[in-house]
């Protein structure tokens, strides 16, 4: 969706997207159920950007009372250009939770550098000290791009390394490939995403969030 709807542009912007699932660095974040998210996006002339992401969440923790439906992501950066095709961003964001996370609040900070291609491809890494508020750091990286088939056709697709133990339960490897149709202020996307654990780490803490169990999803997406 990134593609799709570019953010940190000059000036306002925004995007919707109703997708079937909300897949998230291997996981989801939705209990594998359709999910809704918004952005708002200001990008200065200068370079600096800020914005929010809220979506509607499902971590599976039924058992635990006070538990999250909306996760708040605010964040501020900096946009630089090194040469006509290559720029480089820095950001700070935060995790934010109307309540809890198995029984804990789990508001935390990231902190990503992102380099990009012109539009077609992005490397970026993401690390958090303390994610979800458990004492552990998680360091996430992955690498995107998109390739222009026809006018309003495109093809794109990830592949990310997400170091969350002994956060997550696992380290994984994720990857995802689709296709995205473009009608000026509209788009519609189907692709195939997966995952691998590779490593296994049980602590006390730990929170277990749902694995993907749905492989196809779909999104529309309408932004400006």
């Amino acid at each position: 969706m990134f593609f799709t709807f570019p953010l940190h542009a000059e000036g306002f912007g925004a995007l919707a997207v109703v997708s079937t699932e909300y897949f998230y660095r291997g996981y989801s974040k939705s209990a594998n159920h359709p999910a809704v998210r918004a952005n708002v996006d200001y990008g200065h002339p200068s370079g600096f950007f800020l914005g929010s992401w809220i979506s509607w969440v499902d971590f599976d923790d039924t058992d635990y009372p006070d538990r999250s439906n909306v996760e708040f992501y605010p964040y501020l950066g900096f946009n630089y250009k090194l040469s006509e095709q290559w720029r480089i961003e820095a950001s700070v964001a935060r995790y934010l939770y109307d309540g809890r996370i198995f029984g804990k609040f789990s508001d935390y900070n990231e902190y990503s550098t992102v380099l990009h291609y012109s539009d077609l491809a992005s490397l970026r890494v993401d690390f958090a000290n303390d994610a979800y508020n458990r004492g552990a750091g998680a360091t996430n990286v992955e690498l995107t791009g998109r390739y222009p088939i026809l006018a309003k056709l495109s093809v794109s697709g990830g592949l990310g390394y997400n170091n969350a133990t002994p956060v997550l339960e696992y380290d994984t490897l994720y990857w995802n490939l689709g296709v995205t149709w473009h009608f000026k202020y509209v788009a519609l996307d189907l692709r195939y995403a997966d995952a691998a654990d590779l490593v296994e780490y049980y602590d006390v803490g730990v929170i277990a969030l749902p694995e993907l169990k749905q492989n196809f999803i779909f999104s529309l997406m309408v932004g400006f």
